[in-house]
């Protein structure tokens, strides 16, 4: 492993001194963390929440699973989208995994588009979130813990439902989206 700010295969180096991580050690510079995060293929998800009897909802790939037993999952939030606060109050979010044929959809909701969910096909279920016809999987979720992050809130969700479908699932690499291809 190479040092942190080395130059390494066509990646740069620091270009200065970043703030210092809690050790006093300096931080990576952001430029190349964010490099190095294009590198991380993620699958595309849409969460969704209902607010005061509204839908709301945004693109993200910030998704993974905690634990299985018992199935917890977090989603990370910028506490600036327009979502993070119908997550805070309402406590219940649903996690769409779109399907490899709904780029339109993660599009739709990583804009700033007004009425995102006009003329869009979705189910709510009792006291649930918002799930889209067609994804590949879905997941209702119920926030059991919150944490604070610089810009971002990470929320921890108690897993209360789900299912998945037959479609594959739309994947996010460095800019650009994808479907998944099997090597082997």
């Amino acid at each position: 492993m190479r040092a942190q700010n080395q130059n390494i295969a066509g990646t740069r180096p620091a270009a200065g001194a970043g703030s210092l991580a809690q050790n006093g050690q300096p931080r990576v510079d952001p430029d190349i963390f964010r490099a190095v995060m294009r590198q991380l293929a993620g699958g595309v998800t849409v969460i969704t929440t209902v607010d005061e009897g509204k839908p709301h909802g945004f693109t993200a790939t910030a998704f993974c699973s905690v634990c299985a037993e018992p199935p917890t999952v977090l989603i990370v939030v910028n506490r600036t989208a327009r979502t993070h606060p119908h997550i805070d109050a309402r406590r219940h979010f649903a996690v769409n995994l779109l399907a490899d044929s709904q780029t339109d959809l993660a599009n739709r909701f990583a804009g700033k588009m007004e009425n995102q969910f006009d003329g869009m096909s979705y189910t709510i279920p009792e006291d649930g979130a918002p799930v889209f016809d067609g994804v590949a999987a879905q997941l209702q979720c119920i926030v059991s813990s919150r944490l604070d992050v610089g810009t971002h809130t990470i929320f921890i969700g108690d897993v209360v439902g789900g299912g998945t479908s037959e479609s594959g699932p739309l994947v996010y690499h460095s800019a650009r989206f994808g479907r998944i291809e099997q090597i082997d």
